[in-house]
């Protein structure tokens, strides 16, 4: 499911999707594997795309369950995610934001992370103007800086350019990122559904090559490019 692109969420649309997708992979992994067993592996996570694109993404694989009916429960889990959001409390909203802040400001143990994460951000920068080629080595501090919330709700945080002062802001923010890019009824929502079919289904496979909306080859994605608009290259900074 598209989310955006990092230049349109920003710093606070990027720190939203972290929180969300870390509280989501317990709740997929409880719902579609514990409680409906539909696989041995089930996950629920952020992917960033080429480009600067992201998506929030939804994987189950499973010997004994087709995808077609794989793909009706992930979506049918990410409406009754969309209740739990509205049922948590600020004070859980919180202390998943506090998990998730502790989780970028991790200091890298290896120098070779150290060197992986600063080269990265190097990289980043070359494909764009002038104007884009300072890289941003305090990325991570500025994710973790949305998610800092005042227990108290008292003081305001200083130097923040985010908008999220209370565990209420907080999860207003986050119901408003989950309404708009991943619930059915939005016009926002762009998802798209990878299968893959083992020989026992390459029956059901073969009946929806060719049809409309189902992409089996590689010619098939090519000609679907090229009626589609590109997401923005410029960085979020």
């Amino acid at each position: 499911m598209q989310t955006g692109s990092s230049y349109e969420l920003g710093y606070e649309g990027l720190a939203i999707q972290e929180l969300i997708s870390s509280m989501a992979y317990n709740s997929a992994f409880n719902q579609l594997r514990t409680k409906e067993q539909l696989g041995y592996i089930v996950s629920a996570f952020v992917k960033k795309i080429n480009g600067g694109g992201n998506a929030f993404c939804v994987l189950v694989q499973s010997s004994s369950t087709l995808p077609p009916q794989l793909e009706e429960r992930c979506l049918r889990w990410v409406e009754l995610f969309r209740q739990e959001l509205e049922e948590m409390t600020d004070d859980r909203i919180v202390m998943e934001a506090n998990a998730v802040k502790a989780n970028l400001l991790e200091k890298d143990i290896k120098l070779s992370e150290e060197i992986s994460s600063v080269w990265g951000e190097i990289l980043s920068t070359m494909p764009h103007s002038e104007h884009f080629k300072e890289p941003m080595f305090d990325r991570l501090d500025r994710f973790a800086d949305v998610l800092t919330i005042d227990k108290d709700g008292g003081e305001e945080k200083e130097d923040s350019e985010s908008s999220i002062k209370t565990g209420a802001d907080l999860k207003q923010k986050v119901l408003e990122f989950y309404d708009k890019f991943l619930m059915p009824d939005s016009p926002e929502r762009r998802v798209v559904s990878s299968r893959v079919y083992n020989r026992k289904a390459k029956d059901l496979f073969y009946e929806n090559t060719s049809k409309p909306g189902f992409i089996s080859s590689y010619d098939d994605a090519r000609r679907l490019k090229q009626y589609l608009s590109t997401v923005p290259t410029a960085p979020y900074w």
